[in-house]
């Protein structure tokens, strides 16, 4: 009988150790499948909202995700708010541009190149005077560090409804933070030398997308991006950021609107973006909205 129990233990032991490789390849198997989707989001190039948008629908449901902010690690030594989602104007007020030394959790994290965590009550809430005596959210907190290796690309901030479980985030976040601080890098061209006008050079750092697709085999080639843009892509960018349409900014400059049309598509590649609401953003950041 001893030996029939023995062989049942070791039976039952068998049984539960391959249920549990069965189980961690079927984890390893989501969470490559929820890194593929990211990976597929970003190639359609959302905006930085859109971007902010699926991270707390889609990628971290699970943690409870109120919110999330992007943020660029600019080449004046600034953070910059270039994607948000769930945050309202009172929240964003003191994030638009920050200085790499204030007291925020994103300037701390980019410094250290280490995450941030603070719970409701969390004694370190004191330490950031923006989120302690009411002037911010109580919500727990995370931010998280965007780094390449040997350059830092920004921060992503996050808001939950409840407190996460610290491992678990970790774990999502690693793989997650990788992959944000990648494309970042690639499709505003941070980490590039810049001139003195803010473009890229051509000689040195991280890309551009459109460049990376020009040079690689199998993949349509796309205009180059200009070194600088004309006078008059500078003013269809400067009523870009009025707001007006490309019908208005035509009638404005007496081009036909194909033209205006045109230009704007020149912005695009010389910034290496998708769309109007990421291109004006990066051009604010780069002091290219004065006249």
């Amino acid at each position: 009988m001893g030996s029939d129990l023995g062989r049942a233990s070791i039976d039952q032991m068998t049984g539960a150790s391959a249920v549990g490789q069965r189980g961690r390849r079927r984890d390893d198997l989501l969470n490559a499948e929820a890194m593929l989707g990211i990976v597929r989001f970003l190639m359609a190039r959302p905006t930085g909202d859109q971007l902010c948008q699926h991270l707390v629908l889609r990628v971290l449901s699970e943690h409870e995700t109120r919110q999330a902010t992007l943020m660029l690690f600019g080449v004046d030594g600034s953070l910059h708010v270039i994607g948000s989602f769930g945050s309202t104007a009172a929240d964003l007020s003191g994030l638009s541009s920050l200085s790499l030394w204030a007291p925020e959790p994103l300037a701390d994290t980019v410094r250290t190149g280490e995450p941030v965590f603070l719970t409701s009550d969390s004694p370190a809430r004191t330490n950031y005077p923006r989120l302690n005596g009411g002037h911010g959210s109580t919500d727990p907190l995370v931010t998280w560090p965007l780094s390449l290796p040997n350059q830092r690309v920004g921060a992503l901030q996050l808001t939950f409804a409840s407190e996460p479980d610290e491992n678990a985030l970790r774990a999502d976040l690693n793989g997650v933070g990788a992959v944000l601080a990648l494309y970042l890098s690639l499709v505003t061209g941070a980490g590039t030398e810049h001139g003195p006008d803010g473009s890229g050079s051509a000689d040195g750092g991280l890309t551009t997308v459109n460049a990376v697709a020009a040079e690689s085999p199998g993949v349509s080639r796309r205009k180059a991006a200009p070194k600088e843009l004309s006078e008059r892509q500078l003013i269809v960018l400067r009523m870009m950021a009025k707001g007006l349409t490309n019908a208005q900014i035509a009638k404005r400059i007496g081009f036909s609107e194909s033209t205006v049309r045109q230009e704007t598509m020149v912005v695009y590649r010389y910034f290496g973006v998708g769309g109007r609401h990421e291109a004006v953003r990066l051009a604010d950041m780069r002091g290219m909205l004065t006249e």
